[in-house]
């Protein structure tokens, strides 16, 4: 039996990572974020280009994917859809220590400021209305599912969505974890993006 399709639709920072270990663990060819998706105006461009890409891969997670739900849905209406989320107090602090200061042209597209530090209401707004959006688009639809962290992030609950057997391993892959210890302080986070933004060039 050929696997169905599964496409990770939560924002980042909200066990993306996790839930890619777990799908290659299970056999899965899973595509990261890509960021050609926003060059497209043209709605059936974007499509032509989504259907080709994902010939070579099983499932997709990380930005900009989640933006394009609806035009994964019409092209794979058979595909598994799951939004990761979490608590979004918990949600825009990871977001803000992983990103701080840094000037990242994909998310000042998405979230339309230039940054996560000092923005957070803007982010945590667009995250909110992003899994409303969602949730409220595949309500009712059987092959949706909302993996939230601390709740149900776990082997079974993902094994019997997508219908393949669960794996001996009991430990659902966790994400890895920030090597920067300091990324806690603020002093560093701006010392860091003044760093990256001039090295980059934004």
């Amino acid at each position: 039996m050929e696997k169905p399709k599964v496409f990770g639709i939560g924002f980042q920072k909200t066990g993306t990572t996790s839930l890619e270990s777990a799908l290659e663990a299970l056999g899965y060819r899973v595509y990261g974020g890509d960021k050609n998706l926003m060059k497209y105006d043209d709605t059936q461009e974007l499509k032509s280009y989504i259907a080709e890409t994902l010939t070579q891969w099983d499932a997709v997670q990380d930005m900009p994917w989640p933006l394009f739900y609806k035009e994964l849905y019409e092209l794979f209406p058979d595909a598994k859809f799951i939004l990761t989320k979490r608590e979004s107090n918990a949600w825009i602090k990871s977001v803000v220590r992983h990103f701080g200061m840094v000037r990242i042209p994909l998310h000042q597209k998405i979230y339309d400021v230039p940054k996560a530090e000092g923005y957070e209401d803007v982010y945590v707004k667009t995250y909110e209305a992003h899994n409303e959006a969602v949730i409220s688009f595949f309500k009712e639809k059987d092959n949706f599912l909302v993996m939230e962290i601390g709740k149900n992030f776990n082997y079974k609950v993902l094994c019997d969505f997508i219908g393949i057997p669960k794996p001996e391993a009991d430990a659902f892959p966790h994400s890895r974890k920030n090597k920067q210890k300091y990324n806690k302080y603020k002093w560093y986070r701006y010392l860091r993006a003044i760093y990256v933004n001039y090295k980059k060039g934004y």
